[in-house]
């Protein structure tokens, strides 16, 4: 016999109790029929009015016979605790569209350079199967992606290098081709392959630091035997190659085939590639809709 699903979470009910009680008692104006609302006993209501009234230090009612009536501090109080439940109503309503195996919300992030292509792809084919699911997207650096995934900003990423850290998995989707991009008149633009030595003593735009291209750019051509002279950084990828192209330096980029006003050259030397992998933390449960994204991506791509 199969498990009951688990009734979907009221979050007022969960973390807001005396939130409720006081709403319920202001709306009645009788702590009579606001127990009997809250299905609890009127002296257990009597007894919470006078510890918050204690704890605020503040009159919140005053009685007239039967019935209660709020003070300046009661309406004031009522006010604010009416703007908190409309957030918790917000909430409440999230966590249950994630119990909704048909629904839900993930987060995305991913690198700048994959925006262009690999990511509207990916979510064009996932949201004519899964329009009912939420997505929302973020862009940046894998410093700036990996602080969001460990923060719960973000539920996946699409990144490169992978999180060093046990607190992340990842799963290597495929391999992106890097090359060395220069302007047209360049004098090595007719060559079919090129050693980055040859371009030791050029000008370098680069990624800011912080970002995995840029860590990669230093590494190859550290093993290549130079440091590079950057003279401009961007997080733009476009805005380097339209650079490049205007003879400001030359750039280490993925390759791009729709790029017409540069000139891309594959590197021989050092072998130059770089994985780009999907990520998402081992230490928080996973919503259903962030899992039906994960596993997709990973059935499409690996």
């Amino acid at each position: 016999m199969a498990n009951p699903r688990p009734a979907k979470p009221d979050v007022a009910d969960v973390f807001a109790s005396p939130l409720v009680q006081f709403l319920a008692i202001a709306r009645h104006e009788n702590l009579t029929h606001a127990a009997a609302e809250l299905g609890v006993a009127q002296s257990s209501l009597s007894r919470a009015l006078v510890r918050w009234e204690r704890g605020l230090g503040l009159p919140l009612i005053t009685r007239v016979g039967r019935h209660v009536r709020l003070t300046r501090h009661g309406r004031a109080l009522q006010q604010a605790l009416l703007r908190c439940s409309e957030g918790l109503d917000r909430a409440s309503a999230d966590l249950s569209e994630n119990l909704d195996g048909n629904g839900g919300a993930v987060a995305l992030g991913f690198l700048n350079s994959l925006g262009s292509r690999l990511v509207p792809e990916i979510l064009r084919a996932y949201r004519g199967s899964h329009p009912e699911v939420k997505i929302t997207l973020h862009q940046g650096g894998s410093e700036f992606l990996h602080n969001a995934l460990r923060e719960g900003d973000i539920d996946l990423c699409l990144t490169s290098p992978a999180p060093d850290s046990p607190e992340f998995a990842a799963a290597k989707l495929l391999t992106e081709q890097l090359v060395l991009v220069v302007p047209p008149a360049h004098p090595l633009a007719t060559r079919t392959r090129v050693a980055l030595a040859d371009v030791a003593s050029e000008n370098f735009l680069a990624l800011p630091r912080g970002y995995g291209l840029r860590t990669t750019t230093e590494q190859l051509c550290a093993l290549a035997g130079f440091t590079p002279h950057i003279v401009f950084e961007s997080t733009d990828t476009a805005t380097l190659r339209g650079l490049t192209a205007a003879g400001f330096g030359v750039c280490i980029l993925a390759a791009a085939p729709d790029a017409s006003d540069s000139i891309e050259i594959p590197i021989s030397s050092p072998p130059a590639s770089r994985p780009i992998l999907l990520a998402w933390s081992t230490t928080r449960t996973e919503s259903r809709a962030t899992a039906s994204l994960r596993h997709y991506i990973l059935d499409r791509l690996r």
